[in-house]
């Protein structure tokens, strides 16, 4: 028996199939399963269902055995043939040392090519496929006369060895190029489930009745300042069994019309600052949110909440309603682009895939060349937003894109100008 066949297919093709199965599981979920289904359990799930083990043998577990035999040579005198007699091979006694090497992880990838492969024969005399509850193995097997046995003397030991690590190596290698091939797999594989599940939610006719929501009012005060009250509204370890179907729950989301009302209490907010730059450039980020949050806090009647624990971290401003996020914000001091874009980045990972609505507010404290910084930011949001358009000199509101939830995000991005100009020296004092 001979292991990574090129007939046997490709570890790609392989691949391929089991993502076109997890493709056909998700597709044929009726309506009411999609729309009732706990998405982050489905996951869980079919991840774990679809995951490709890797192969890891376990060479110092190895066990070997010795049998007599008879061994087929090449007789060197073989080409006469016939005319004097000469058989082409002949027989002698010898051994067979076997050696059995416990592995787990996919069996499948030892019998098909990786995408990168050893022009070699990768010959084998024993194959147990691995199940739950025990590894496989595959056995080596060293052929040598009893002539050679004795010409090894002393170093038998150390030969027989030697010849076995030297002939392993290779499958050692080949099955590391067939795990190369599955890591970019396995590691996509969380996000691509939770794309698939989502889009084929999407499809099914009874979750837009759903997903259209309760208008839920936010509690405002009747003292706020001039801006029109507008409600919200709120749209385990997986052990491979099939997760329960759930009673569909009203979900919560903040409305297009909500979520401009918000921005423009923190543009209120953002150009008061602007115009006590001085004041306000002594603030740290902590502070300046706690001014927005507090601002905030004058319109919507408790549901702003700051430094809020939410998935991976702590958010700096979340408006919420029973427990349910209805808007998050981040708030940062620029330090360049290469932060900023790590701070959208950390704004996604506070956000759930129920999330849509999400601002990140940025304050200017050190740069004096502003104009540079929005020149930079616009640059940014234009490269990786689906799209974008600008409210004012300020904000900037987007369409972008989670690549881990399959869902595009309306993102707004607020920036203001904190720094402290410098007088001419004929002006001073």
């Amino acid at each position: 028996m001979n292991l990574f066949l090129k007939g046997n297919g490709s570890v790609s093709d392989y691949l391929r199939k089991l993502y076109g199965e997890l493709e056909g599981e998700i597709d044929s979920f009726a309506d009411e399963k999609i729309v009732n289904c706990d998405v982050d359990e489905w996951t869980e799930y079919l991840t774990e269902k679809y995951r490709v083990e890797p192969i890891s043998f376990y060479v110092d577990y190895a066990t070997r055995s010795i049998q007599k035999t008879q061994i087929k040579r090449n007789n060197p005198w073989g080409h006469f043939g016939d005319v004097y007699g000469e058989p082409q091979f002949y027989m002698v006694d010898g051994c067979n040392i076997d050696y059995k090497v416990p592995f787990s992880g996919d069996d499948v990838l030892l019998k098909c090519t990786p995408s990168t492969y050893i022009m070699t024969s990768f010959e084998i005399f024993g194959f147990q496929k691995p199940s739950n509850t025990n590894y496989g193995f595959i056995t080596i097997r060293l052929s040598y006369t009893n002539q050679e046995m004795k010409g090894f003397g002393d170093n038998l030991e150390e030969k027989v060895n030697s010849d076995f690590r030297n002939q392993f190596s290779s499958f050692e290698k080949m099955s590391g190029y067939a795990n190369d091939d599955i890591r970019s797999y396995n590691e996509n594989l969380t996000s691509n489930v939770q794309q698939l599940l989502n889009k084929r939610r999407e499809k099914a006719d009874v979750f837009f009745s759903f997903s259209k929501a309760l208008k839920i009012p936010l509690n405002l005060n009747s003292s706020s300042p001039n801006l029109t009250p507008i409600p919200l509204k709120k749209p385990h370890r997986a052990n491979l069994n099939e997760p329960k179907p759930h009673a569909q729950e009203q979900q919560f989301y903040i409305d297009d019309s909500d979520f401009e009302n918000i921005i423009k209490i923190i543009h209120l907010c953002g150009t008061a600052l602007e115009e006590s730059a001085k004041t306000f450039n002594q603030f740290n980020e902590e502070a300046l949110r706690d001014y927005i949050k507090g601002m905030l806090s004058s319109h919507y009647e408790n549901t702003v909440t700051g430094e809020t624990f939410r998935r991976v971290g702590k958010t700096d401003i979340q408006i919420q309603r029973e427990d349910k996020a209805a808007f998050i914000a981040e708030c940062k001091v620029w330090h360049g682009i290469k932060l900023f874009s790590d701070a959208i980045e950390q704004l996604f990972c506070y956000a759930t895939w129920k999330d849509t609505k999400l601002s990140l507010i940025i304050f200017n404290k050190e740069n004096k060349n502003f104009a540079g910084v929005q020149q930079q930011i616009q640059s940014w949001l234009k490269e990786n937003c689906k799209s974008c358009k600008q409210w004012n000199s300020n904000i900037w509101d987007c369409v972008k894109y989670r690549e881990d939830t399959g869902r595009d995000v309306r993102l707004a991005v607020a920036l203001y100008d904190i720094s402290i100009k410098e007088l001419p020296n004929s002006k001073k004092n």
